[in-house]
């Protein structure tokens, strides 16, 4: 790998940190220049484009090529729209800035990168558990649950006055996404990859669990569970993974019932968590039901959309700031919804179509991998494969995690493949004729021109 693709590892390095503490700097260290750091990833993703291009290494491909048509198209419909040149640029760059990411992590990254991002997610479980904890108890008013900017009040209410945790992200949907990213490198190592220290993924159990517990968040519990339900489908089709997923099972339940013994909190978290559920109609109607309107929400816009839509970032949170003055989502929270009203019925499905394609790419390549006996990658396409197809990508850090988790799984994927090279069996070597009863002298001497004349 020569040195400008080192530059860009280090880059994409860089958006992995940002990603992880963006949060914390806009609310605790450098509150005033918020609004400045809620796009800090995108010089970033700017200058790994321009190394990458002048390197010839920018990846070429269908989806690539139809990201920047689709992307001009929608910049030049947004002017028959609502929005002005700021909030249409906003709505340019959330949309399509990041994507191409996803198809240049595998050309620059190694699969030591991958596995040591892993590592650092793992390492950091815990402090993560113990900010998560701190914000559970420390209820609206602390400063630990200020939102962006510094915001007294600006987390989100979960239930029985204690607000969701949202770790050292702006908001809880970071930590519900940085939860699931975390299991699933977790679970490749206890499913038999043994990448990492075992004290380590025997602490972040509990660890996990605990955070789950105080978050606060349906979002968290529900991400968690997706990876962890493609465990029982790995258990089930590759019987020799059986066993790493049955003691993943047995340390989970040892940690919960110590968590129950041993530390109260986690029982309060359980109980707020329990009452947000019930109160949103439990699984059926909060969460299959809510989701279920989403999609009807976006089939209702395809019809009642304008032909050229209102334009690029209408519908985010930025784009109502600029707009109004005040954060809404003013086309409903559903994303399909929200693209079909910003850019049209027709280049509204096109980019719907464009981001559920590069969903179907990544887990392709994932699938491959796993029937190779690597299981990271459909894991990852777990942790961040909704996200990807239907995440709101006007909330920088949603957008961020399905970029990069994306990335990772088709790094992961691709760089395992590369790795298991087909074996061959080798030919087997030609056969000595040989006419018995003769001496070694005369074999040696007539065998080799009678064996000519039987051809």
């Amino acid at each position: 790998m020569n040195s400008s693709h080192d530059t860009i590892r280090r880059l994409i390095w860089l958006y992995f940190w940002l990603l992880i503490f963006e949060g914390a700097l806009r609310k605790w260290f450098v509150p005033g220049l918020s609004n400045a750091l809620l796009i800090v990833r995108d010089p970033v993703v700017l200058a790994i484009y321009a190394l990458a291009l002048r390197d010839r290494a920018f990846p070429v491909s269908a989806l690539v090529l139809w990201t920047f048509l689709l992307a001009l198209l929608c910049f030049l419909a947004s002017f028959a729209g609502i929005g002005t040149l700021a909030v249409t640029v906003y709505g340019l760059r959330a949309d399509f800035l990041h994507l191409p990411l996803i198809f240049l992590m595998p050309l620059v990254l190694r699969v030591e990168d991958v596995h040591r991002m892993g590592l650092a997610l793992l390492l950091m479980m815990i402090p993560m558990t113990l900010l998560a904890v701190i914000q559970f108890q420390g209820g609206p008013l602390s400063p630990w649950n200020v939102g962006a900017g510094g915001e007294i009040g600006g987390q989100l209410y979960a239930a029985q006055g204690r607000v969701r945790a949202s770790g050292t992200f702006s908001f809880a949907t970071g930590l519900a996404t940085y939860l699931a990213l975390s299991t699933a490198f977790l679970l490749d190592d206890l499913l038999g990859a043994r990448t990492y220290p075992r004290w380590l993924t025997l602490s972040a159990i509990p660890a996990l669990a605990l955070t789950l517990g105080v978050s606060g968040s349906r979002t968290a519990v529900i991400s968690v569970t997706i990876v962890c339900s493609l465990v029982l489908y790995i258990a089930f089709r590759r019987p020799a993974q059986m066993q790493g997923a049955v003691r993943f099972i047995l340390l989970a339940i040892v940690a919960v019932v110590a968590l129950v013994w041993l530390v109260p909190v986690f029982v309060q978290g359980v109980a707020v968590q329990r009452e947000r559920f019930e109160s949103g109609g439990g699984v059926e109607q909060g969460i299959v039901v809510r989701f279920g309107q989403d999609f009807v929400a976006a089939w209702d816009a395809v019809f009642n959309a304008r032909p050229l839509g209102l334009g690029l970032g209408v519908g985010t949170n930025v784009g109502a700031n600029l707009l109004r003055g005040y954060r809404e989502f003013s086309l409903g929270e559903g994303e399909w919804q929200r693209v079909i009203l910003e850019s049209g019925a027709v280049l509204g499905i096109g980019f719907i179509a464009l981001r559920t394609s590069m969903l179907f790419v990544v887990t392709a390549a994932s699938l491959k991998a796993y029937r190779l006996g690597r299981i990271l990658p459909l894991l990852l396409v777990g942790a961040g494969g909704l996200d990807l197809a239907t995440g709101q990508f006007g909330q920088p850090t949603t957008l961020g995690f399905a970029v990069f988790t994306a990335g990772l799984a088709f790094t992961a994927a691709q760089s395992e493949v590369k790795s298991t090279p087909q074996r061959r069996t080798p030919a087997p070597p030609p056969e000595k004729a040989t006419i018995r009863g003769r001496s070694a002298y005369a074999e040696r001497l007539y065998g080799g021109s009678e064996r000519k004349e039987e051809r």
